[in-house]
């Protein structure tokens, strides 16, 4: 155990720590970007990936007062880290401590369960620099940038134009994972990505606390989907974590009426606010959405690091 914990009470959570965690995350929401950023429900479906026992860590004061917050997941091809500490504690210590918990439970990991994810992803916000040195000096190189953009609506969106002959349903669960995968990883296609195996992103998607089938919608060509909105009601705004047009369907205007679609149906929940995550990588993307009206709102590091070299 790093001897910075030593004078600090470190222990793994319970469910039962749920609410004090997301109050910690919270609070460094506020202090960087000035607002929330974060829903009790992430941190809960994030949970139910891991065993709590061995992957996640708490640090309280001599008061009892949580400080810092660290968790392991096993995501997709890599490890994600999650790490926070409160503003009010946050030293290079405590940072440099909850980094050492994760990557020691990694390194344990790769050994014992024969894992092949020599990568670690750890995200930041871009606004932290103090942060960001700290990460870096911690042997994590910056990998990309990730932006979130979003649009507030004071009226109703008009009504989207369809293709001639295609019919837009919602997903149907029990029947459309296996096609919805399938088409995502088509529409996401790129050189040098990995896909997720179908059980992470069945994790991921369907297994989220917040998935609804009715923001969940199939635009269909025929048999085939040509497009997708996968979408989930936050308490604060409407997320669209998944869109996706087929690349024989692109150009047609099919991804600025799914999302005129999904502008509706959130408007009509009481939710004007809708915001979706873009990275770097993808300019085309990012002008794409800013077409529609989304503005950019926050911007985040990717860190990866090296755990095989």
């Amino acid at each position: 155990m790093n001897d910075y914990f030593k004078s600090f009470s470190l222990h793994h959570p319970t469910n039962d720590d749920l609410q004090a965690v997301f109050d910690l995350v919270v609070a460094c929401d506020i202090a960087e970007l000035g607002e929330p950023d974060t829903d009790l429900e992430d941190i809960q479906g994030g949970w139910e990936d891991i065993d709590l026992s061995q992957d996640a860590w708490l640090v309280s004061d001599a008061a009892g007062t949580l400080i810092g917050y660290a968790a392991v997941f096993s995501r997709f091809d890599r490890f994600t880290f999650d790490t926070y500490a409160h503003p009010d504690h946050a030293t290079v210590e405590l940072h440099r401590g909850l980094f050492d918990l994760c990557e020691q439970r990694a390194r344990q990991r790769l050994q014992t369960e024969n894992l092949d994810k020599g990568q670690v992803t750890l995200y930041t916000s871009h606004t932290n620099h103090d942060l960001n040195q700290i990460v870096e000096a911690a042997g994590f190189y910056l990998k990309k940038y990730h932006y979130q953009l979003e649009i507030e609506l004071d009226a109703p969106p008009s009504a989207p134009t369809w293709p001639e002959g295609s019919e837009l349903r919602n997903f149907i669960p029990g029947q459309d994972e296996r096609a919805t995968f399938d088409f995502i990883q088509t529409a996401f296609d790129r050189p040098g990505r990995t896909p997720p195996s179908y059980e992470d992103w069945h994790s991921f998607m369907v297994g989220h606390p917040l998935f609804n089938p009715d923001l969940w919608f199939l635009l269909y060509a025929g048999e085939s989907i040509i497009g997708a909105a996968l979408c989930f009601d936050y308490a604060q705004s409407g997320w669209v974590r998944q869109l996706g047009v087929l690349p024989t369907h692109q150009r047609q205007g099919i991804g600025a009426a799914l999302l005129q679609h999904v502008f509706g149906v959130f408007f009509q929940r009481g939710k004007p606010r809708i915001g979706l995550a873009v990275e770097s990588e993808n300019p085309n993307a990012i002008a794409f959405y800013e077409r529609v009206g989304m503005k950019p709102l926050h911007q985040y590091n990717e860190y990866q690091k090296e755990l095989l070299s």
